[in-house]
């Protein structure tokens, strides 16, 4: 639910430079496009080096203040960048291979802006350069294949000395069901001098979006929708009747239905307070034109898991909520998670920091939805990793589709038994004061969970040097 907005600056303060030849290079040919239009002036503004600039470029797009400062931060450790190539683009979401000023590191800068005007800022991030450079080694995804053995025997060296520079959160490592290493450090709550525990409960930030498509999955397997059912069949009253009509779970689940976000003005001016059930969030994005052909394009959308959790609602007769902790949660004894309302009084419950100076209490809604914005801990991630893996959720051949498989043909027999699932899950969560990784290989059943009440790239850029190893 929370706004995926990540400036990873690990990332650059960590790839070998070299990577790319650097020399005189021809301008890049940015696309015609809101994202070519919108990730030229967000660079130029970022080479400034100017807090003032970067500001200007978010107010214009209705974006909030504290991605300027998160920018801001990453101009001064990068120096700024110059494109090199583009190396993929749609309308809304574009890679550009690119240089770092300070050092000259070669680097992936993805970029992403809502699907409707003035095109605010929904997605940037930054990895090392996948291609060899002369003198250096590889980047890139190849790199998070390790032997859980070697995964572990670094790990905890690296997680204290992420702690002895300040990382507030808590991580877990575990194979084979057992936690190996455990941390928690920092404070859950700093006016109050509260300690995280292990079992602190944090913001899951978009991680929330996993649980919404397993419940997916189970109606699935129950035979109670299909991907292509269309988005009118359970929801005819849809303000958005194109959408009705055209949109299938299929394009709501891969982020290719064409509705808006609900992240903009609208969302800005909205006070937080209201917005606590899924019905809240409707008058946020429903009513707003398709930005494309559902199906035909691809743009990050929680309005369209917000409208995959009021299926759920409409298909199971429950309350989202509800649903997901009685089918999800509870099966897989996870006993502390869950959508907790922020003026509820919750035991052991995080405060997300901006620039750890400021709660961020007011720029989240009163309760997560679907998209995202619930609680959770380590250890019931940990559970629920092991509940997934083990099929404990839904049948294998769900699980698997879950997972990232081939969609499974509801005529086969549904195996009377299964061992534990191959493939992997990874996903996150961030927005400011709000960062957490989750990270399954199912067939090692190594698990790595990463929480912080920091802004991102806190939990996201330690579970990766976890996985590396350095």
């Amino acid at each position: 639910m929370t706004r995926s907005r990540l400036v990873l600056l690990w990332f650059i303060l960590t790839i070998p430079a070299g990577a790319f030849a650097q020399g005189n290079q021809a301008p890049v040919a940015l696309p015609d496009t809101p994202v070519g239009r919108a990730v030229g002036l967000f660079v130029k503004a970022l080479n400034t080096g100017s807090l003032a600039e970067l500001e200007k470029f978010h107010k214009d797009r209705g974006g909030a203040a504290d991605f300027a400062l998160q920018d801001f931060e990453f101009a001064q450790q990068s120096g700024g960048l110059d494109f090199q190539k583009v190396a993929k683009a749609s309308d809304f979401e574009i890679d550009i291979e690119a240089m770092t000023r300070k050092a000259g590191r070669a680097v992936i800068l993805h970029f992403a802006v809502e699907p409707t005007p003035p095109h605010a800022v929904s997605d940037v991030g930054v990895r090392p350069a996948g291609g060899p450079g002369p003198g250096g080694p590889r980047g890139g995804p190849e790199e998070a294949s390790r032997p859980a053995a070697d995964v572990l025997a670094g790990a905890a060296a690296i997680v204290d000395q992420a702690i002895a520079d300040g990382f507030s959160g808590v991580v877990l490592i575990a194979k084979d069901g057992k936690p190996v290493v455990e941390r928690a450090a920092g404070l859950a709550n700093r006016s109050l001098e509260v300690k995280n525990r292990i079992d602190t409960k944090f913001n899951l930030g978009s991680i929330n979006k996993t649980f919404t498509k397993l419940a997916i999955a189970q109606l699935l397997a129950a035979g109670k929708l299909s991907l292509e059912d269309k988005l009118g069949k359970f929801l005819p009253d849809f303000p958005n009747p194109d959408a009705a009509a055209k949109v299938t779970v299929a394009h709501l689940i891969e982020m290719r239905s064409g509705l808006s976000d609900f992240f903009g003005r609208e969302f800005e001016a909205t006070p937080k307070d209201r917005i606590r059930n899924l019905a809240d969030y409707v008058p946020l994005f429903a009513s707003k034109p398709l930005v494309f052909e559902p199906g035909t394009s691809t743009a990050y959308s929680n309005g369209g898991y917000v409208t995959l959790g009021l299926i759920i609602e409409k298909v199971s007769g429950q309350t989202y909520h509800d649903y997901v902790r009685d089918h999800i949660f509870k099966p897989a004894g996870m006993a502390d998670t869950d959508a907790f309302e922020l003026d509820a009084i919750v035991p052991n419950l995080a405060v997300g920091y901006v620039k750890r100076t400021r709660a961020n209490i007011y720029s989240l809604p009163a309760r997560g939805s679907s998209a995202g914005g619930g609680y959770s801990t380590a250890p019931d991630l940990l559970r629920f990793a092991e509940a997934v893996v083990a099929n404990r959720l839904v049948s294998a051949p769900y699980t698997a589709w879950y997972l990232g498989g081939p969609r499974p043909d509801p005529k086969a027999p549904v195996p009377t038994s299964a061992g534990p699932v191959r493939g992997g899950l990874g996903i996150a969560g961030g927005s400011p004061g709000v960062n957490a990784a989750l990270e399954v290989e199912g067939a090692e059943r190594l698990v790595i969970v990463v929480l912080a009440n920091d802004d991102p790239p806190a939990a996201e850029g330690l579970a990766r040097r976890i996985r590396l190893g350095r």
